[in-house]
């Protein structure tokens, strides 16, 4: 139960800078009354503001700040709820929100939205609209129960019943479902691509097989061409080799020209000198009739004889000289035939060389060719690599399949829960089961009040209302006045239906301008004499400017304006 003890403001609304502050308890009946505009019903105002963050009446939220101040504005409400003592401080210009748990501030660091829904949920466990259903009923800004559209009727009554916790398990169950369908669509999706990468695995292997064998053709073709290319290096060297030896043969018929050739110029270079020496001879005796070293006359036989031995010795040499140059032309030509057979020698041990070298090229690659056709015909790894991904795209397959399964399982175990959190299932059933208390009570408050009609709520919270138990009406049939009885009953049943399933109990009544507005006198009085006999727990609050209700409450409170601020005067009355 929600036991409020207190509640003072500042700076709101027509308040000043002076806390007006009012003791919850205090009282069983009270009544505020006041002039128009003197600040009567600020406390349901101030009461809202602080539970809720807004004023009760249609205005703006800045408008709440005193207009004359334009700062400071504050409201504090204290309230337990069991062994718990709660304090809600709010403020505007600072703007300010604390929430006090037994002395011990809530944590500041959700954000205020999210503190609200908190406090909310877990702490009132009531909204705005079921407060000023249950807690409220106002002239002015509220809207009666049967004015309500149905959706609002039922949100309210679910409040009430505590069994709003469906709809957000509804919620909660709706995006389950939700979540569930695009996972099952995920999981069809992935297990079409699956399929279609399964298909595309297994023509790939195929296409891979039928290009392997393709691949081993190809490599034989190969094999078959190196080798005869290797056979036809074979025969070049085989010629080649008896092309060296045909030149090897004709070699070693001039082999010995260079040495025969050098002593052949070595001859000549002695001949050549021993010609020069000749002509030197030769020509002294020639151009010489006396001799140089001793200036005697040559005798003129002996310088023929010399002369003519000369010219003989010099023929012989030239002869032979001539003889000579021949010989060594021979033997040039014979080394020239020599460097030539050495020269080609040469180029075919360079060819033989070659030949050899593509050989084993050949054979290095033969082998090579021969281990791929090895592995392309036994443990290929790109072979083995693409049947390992076969066999792993049909494990993922199952493995997807299995999900998809347990999510179809999923989806029926949710469908089956969706059937039972419809407005139509169990909180129906719920409902239902609390209809007859509802209509029960309803009537007797509407009989309290001498408005004798059978009033019921279909669960549909649709309204069936019989006149003398025949004569079918509804709510906008009757006067404003009936109207005021009706909603007064709903009121009060709704706190009791409340109380009794514990889900919204409080001390708490608060009534502004019921008894000014569409209730006749004896309407008045006999809603006067239901909250006097209220349960002892309840602290009833009727705010009002008829002046003939003074002394039918245990309580007076007093809205006067002064100095254009409004104050609280209290005073206490002794009942008739």
């Amino acid at each position: 139960m929600i036991t409020f003890k207190k509640i003072k403001w500042r700076n709101f609304l027509s308040t000043g800078n002076v806390f007006s502050e009012v003791d919850l308890q205090i009282a069983k009946t009270n009544l505020i009354v006041g002039t128009n505009g003197a600040g009567k019903s600020t406390i349901l105002d101030a009461l809202t503001f602080s539970l809720f963050g807004k004023p009760f009446r249609k205005i703006n939220k800045p408008m709440l700040v005193n207009s004359i101040n334009e700062k400071d504005c504050l409201v504090e409400v204290e309230f337990s709820i069991g062994r718990s003592d709660y304090k809600v401080i709010r403020g505007i210009k600072p703007n300010k929100f604390e929430i006090y748990c037994n002395g011990q501030l809530w944590n500041q660091e959700a954000s205020a939205v999210d503190q609200q829904k908190n406090f909310e949920t877990n702490v009132l466990k009531m909204n705005y609209k079921s407060f000023t259903q249950i807690v409220v009923l106002g002239s002015s800004t509220f809207v009666p129960f049967m004015r309500l559209p149905l959706a609002q009727r039922r949100e309210i009554i679910e409040d009430i019943l505590d069994i709003q916790v469906f709809s957000t398990m509804n919620i909660i169950l709706k995006d389950k479902v939700r979540d569930n369908n695009e996972q099952l669509k995920t999981l069809d999706y992935q297990l079409h691509i699956l399929e279609e990468k399964i298909d595309l695995q297994k023509k790939y292997m195929l296409e891979l097989e039928k290009k392997t064998k393709e691949e081993i053709s190809r490599k034989e073709n190969k094999i078959t061409e190196l080798l005869q290319n290797e056979n036809n290096y074979h025969n070049d060297i085989a010629r080649l080799t008896s092309e060296i030896q045909n030149h090897s043969e004709e070699m070693k018929k001039v082999s010995n020209s260079t040495t025969k050739l050098k002593k052949l110029n070595t001859f000549l270079f002695k001949i050549q000198s021993k010609l020069n020496s000749c002509q030197k001879e030769h020509s002294f005796f020639t151009d010489n009739h006396v001799c140089p070293t001793c200036t005697q006359d040559l005798n003129e036989e002996f310088r023929q004889t010399k002369i003519d031995e000369g010219i003989d010795q010099l023929n012989k040499m030239n002869t032979g000289i001539e003889d000579l140059l021949l010989e060594i032309s021979k033997e040039e030509e014979r080394e020239k035939i020599f460097i030539t057979l050495s020269d080609k020698v040469m180029q075919l041990n360079a060819s033989i060389s070659q030949s050899n070298f593509q050989i084993t090229s050949i054979k290095k690659n033969i082998s090579d060719i021969e281990q791929e056709i090895k592995e392309l015909e036994g443990s290929n790894p790109d072979k083995k690599a693409e049947f390992i991904k076969l066999e792993g795209l049909v494990t993922e397959k199952k493995d997807f399949g299995k999900t998809f399964a347990e999510y179809k399982k999923d989806r029926d175990t949710l469908l089956v829960a969706s059937q039972l959190l419809k407005d139509n299932g169990i909180k129906t059933r719920i409902i239902k089961t609390y209809l007859p208390a509802m209509n029960q009570l309803i009537n007797q408050y509407l009989q309290r009040m001498d408005f004798y009609v059978n009033f019921t709520l279909n669960e549909n919270f649709e309204e069936i209302i019989k006149s003398r138990y025949r004569d079918v009406f509804s709510y906008d049939s009757f006067s404003e006045g009936e109207k005021s009885r009706i909603d007064i009953a709903l009121l009060l049943t709704w706190r009791s239906i409340a109380k009794l399933k514990n889900s919204v109990d409080t001390n708490l009544l608060i009534l502004d301008e019921i008894f000014d507005s569409s209730l006749d006198q004896q309407g008045g009085m006999d809603l006067s004499w239901i909250l006097r006999n209220f349960d002892d727990k309840s602290n009833v609050y009727v705010i009002s400017h008829r002046e003939n209700l003074d002394g039918k409450f245990d309580r007076t409170l007093t809205a006067v304006k002064e100095k254009n601020f409004s104050v609280i005067q209290e005073t206490v009355s002794e009942l008739d």
